[in-house]
């Protein structure tokens, strides 16, 4: 049988009525004043308003991000395992579609150094040209998401791409508490500032260090997908790393030169 949970709201507000009842009580029993009286009743009708109000507009207890964080975090090391056992320890591709042929970015890990040829992405394993992994970005949902809500329009210059990412992982999925970016000639950096589930990332870079370079999270990925949409470029994961402070999250994206358009 399922226990009702109460939240710290709905305790506060049953707190609140029971104050009501008291502060009624005693302006009821008691010879106070008038004026002591009338104090008394508002201050049992605000309780009560203060307790309809907190009951309206309360909602469950949050769910605590250092859990989130660790969702994937196996999932992810998993894949990197299995990679790894096949020969594919090369970082996440990020492949517009100009280069495969398909509709969205495509993530492409690579068994060798990527020679900048395009790829086909019909199957899993490309059957002729580099070898390597074919996956659907683990970001693939929230791309979903900011097109169905947020009309997505992904733009081709630096700029707007920058703020493009800051507006979609710090303010509409609030991963973070600030994001910062900086572009430097081929090299993109972005800073998740106190980001929200950077559990799971930190127990991937002990138990797997790497595999946030080579099967990047959603949050990284879609850095990297939103980039080589815009720039119709191929993106690549430099470097995804826990910061000192162990709060943040620094990602380098390097973007690669126009590549060979005959897969």
């Amino acid at each position: 049988m399922k226990v009702p949970h109460v939240n710290k709201y709905s305790a506060a507000a049953v707190l609140f009525m029971i104050a009501a009842v008291v502060f009624v009580a005693i302006s009821l029993t008691s010879r106070l004043g008038e004026f002591i009286t009338a104090a008394f009743v508002i201050s049992g009708m605000v309780c009560v308003m203060m307790g309809i109000f907190m009951l309206t507009f309360s909602r469950g207890e949050p769910i605590d991000p250092e859990f989130v964080g660790l969702l994937p975090a196996e999932g992810c090391m998993n894949l990197c395992r299995i990679s790894s056992d096949l020969g594919i320890n090369g970082p996440a591709h990020f492949l517009p579609s100009a280069v495969t042929g398909e509709t969205r970015v495509m993530q492409f890990n690579p068994s060798l150094p990527y020679d900048g040829s395009g790829i086909s992405a019909k199957k899993s394993f490309p059957e002729s040209g580099l070898k390597g992994l074919i996956t659907v970005p683990s970001c693939d949902p929230l791309i979903l998401v900011l097109q169905k809500r947020n009309k997505l329009t992904i733009p081709d210059n630096e700029e707007n791409l920058s703020q493009l990412l800051r507006e979609a992982t710090g303010e509409i999925f609030e991963l973070a508490s600030r994001v910062s970016t900086h572009w430097h000639s081929n090299t993109f950096t972005i800073t998740f500032h106190r980001y929200r589930f950077i559990a799971g990332c930190k127990l991937i870079s002990r138990q797997a260090p790497g595999c946030c370079s080579r099967h990047p999270c959603p949050a990284c990925s879609l850095c990297g997908v939103l980039i080589a949409a815009g720039t119709g470029k191929v993106v690549t994961v430099e470097q995804c790393t826990v910061s000192t402070s162990g709060h943040d999250i620094n990602l380098v994206l390097q973007i690669l030169p126009s590549p060979d358009l005959h897969p």
